[in-house]
Formats: structure tokens, C-alpha cells, sequence
């Protein structure tokens, strides 16, 4: 296995409590991605994350947008990835 730099989806919020109801919204909606700490890259008032595709962005704008889930930005940033 090798670690590559691969473009990411970073979804962050102003609040912890908006992280949490974004990890609940995608779950229930079936949406990819997962919680992270938030990358040095970017910065908000929350420590928490999504990560996703970058081609998930629309997808994930029109769910939190729905479901009121407060987003500070959606940043495409370089992440280190285990590849096989």
C-alpha cells in the first residue's frame, strides 16, 4: 500500500452540534463520505469534517441545504490516502 495526495470533498461547520446533524443526514440519505478532524488547510469554528468526492458536492449541498445543516464552507483540499 501506498499513501497518494487525492482531491477531497471537505464539508466544515460553524458547530459541532451542525457536524453531527450533517453525519445524520447523510446516513439517512445514503450519501458517501465520513467524519474527519478538520484538515490544517482549512479553517472553522468547528474541529469536525465530512469528507466526500469532490463529485458529491451538489448531492451534499441540496441534502444539508434541505435538512437546515448550517455549512461554513465546501473546500476541495489534497488529502493523503492509502492506495493499494
Amino acid at each position: 500500500m501506498a499513501r497518494v495526495r487525492v482531491p477531497s470533498l471537505v464539508v466544515s461547520f460553524p458547530t459541532t452540534a451542525a457536524a453531527m446533524a450533517c453525519e445524520e443526514c447523510c446516513g439517512r440519505r445514503g450519501l458517501p463520505g465520513r467524519m474527519i478532524p478538520l484538515p490544517g488547510e482549512v479553517s472553522a469554528g468547528c474541529g469536525l469534517a465530512w469528507k466526500a468526492s469532490p463529485g458529491d458536492r451538489d448531492a451534499l449541498a441540496t441534502a444539508l441545504a434541505d435538512d437546515g445543516v448550517p455549512v461554513e464552507a465546501m473546500t476541495v483540499v489534497e488529502l493523503l490516502e492509502f492506495v493499494r
